[in-house]
């Protein structure tokens, strides 16, 4: 399965059956758990983790004149909403709309704040119960609209965070690389998805592959797009200078694999899994723009995250 086809799938955190979906098409072996997680169990010691969700909206309220009130899912920098466009999703159904804001010609001064709560989802009906009868209403959620871009040596797309991840572990699973495979849930929202799961992994390493915002020297250090995925060993939940990761870094360099080492801000799922005791260790793929539609990732550095996960399924079994 292409990376393209992932990241066009709809995954907003807590709504992710689309792109759940779509994983469990490429993936033989793979089981939904009951939080909705989806495993492919190997006697493998180490298990690979990706989570499938996405920032995103959800709709609180409509109004009588068919534009939505919502709440963001996930962090998303309000800047980017206003004038961003949307797909609102469920069963059976799509349907696009926009976020948008008075021009320019129609404000008194220019605004330099605008806040989430000031904004509206409108999808160009012109009641509440033109809206109701798609499908829509409290609590459905809306994706941002979804592109996918080759620009030289980058990908841009939406959700690149994680479906970059969820890729990596589909391509080892599709090269035969022997590990448990976890596509995890509700990332975004605190880790709810790798919580729930972390007691059923009990004896095995977790290897975390997900996106890391790139590039601020205060968080990623000195690390590039284009030199290979970074060791993340220091992000907001705690440091991972632990054995595993320096396990990690001799198999990556007797295989001749680039690798960076760098921290990041906020967190993966791997500070779920070792806070319930179980060796745990973070891979980022560099990411330009994380949480907006236009996230980038460069094409070298998957390849490279795919060739040492391949190489640490075979050293660690």
């Amino acid at each position: 399965m292409d990376l393209e086809t992932l990241t066009k799938a709809f995954g907003v955190s807590g709504f992710e059956e689309d792109i759940r979906q779509k994983i469990l098409s490429a993936v033989s072996n793979a089981e939904v758990d009951d939080f909705g997680n989806v495993i492919a169990m190997d006697k493998s010691k180490v298990a690979f983790v990706a989570h499938m969700d996405e920032v995103g909206l959800l709709v609180t309220s409509i109004e009588e004149d068919g534009r939505m009130k919502f709440r963001k899912v996930g962090g998303i920098d309000d800047r980017i909403l206003p004038g961003s466009s949307v797909v609102l999703y469920g069963d059976g159904f799509r349907v696009e709309g926009v976020i948008g804001i008075a021009p320019p010609h129609f404000q008194q001064q220019q605004q330099t704040q605008i806040s989430w709560q000031d904004l509206y989802i409108d999808i160009g009906a012109t009641s509440r119960a033109e809206v109701e009868s798609m499908g829509i209403g409290p609590m459905t959620p809306a994706a941002f609209s979804k592109r996918y871009v080759e620009m030289g040596k980058y990908i841009s797309a939406t959700a690149l965070d994680d479906r970059a991840g969820c890729w990596t572990l589909v391509e080892s699973y599709r090269r035969g690389a022997q590990a448990t495979y976890v596509w995890s849930v509700q990332e975004e929202l605190g880790l709810l998805g790798a919580r729930a799961l972390s007691k059923k992994l009990e004896g095995k390493y977790v290897v975390v592959v997900d996106t890391t915002a790139c590039c601020h020297p205060n968080f990623t250090g000195s690390a590039k797009p284009g030199q290979g995925p970074v060791l993340r060993i220091f992000d907001n939940y705690g440091a991972y200078n632990n054995k595993l990761a320096k396990r990690i870094l001799e198999i990556a360099k007797k295989r001749g694999i680039p690798i960076q080492i760098g921290g990041g801000g906020g967190g993966t799922d791997a500070a779920a899994f070792f806070v319930s005791g179980i060796p745990a260790v973070s891979i980022g793929i560099l990411s330009k723009y994380s949480h907006s539609p236009v996230e980038m990732v460069h094409k070298d550095d998957l390849r490279y995250t795919v060739e040492l996960l391949n190489a640490i399924s075979e050293e660690l079994r």
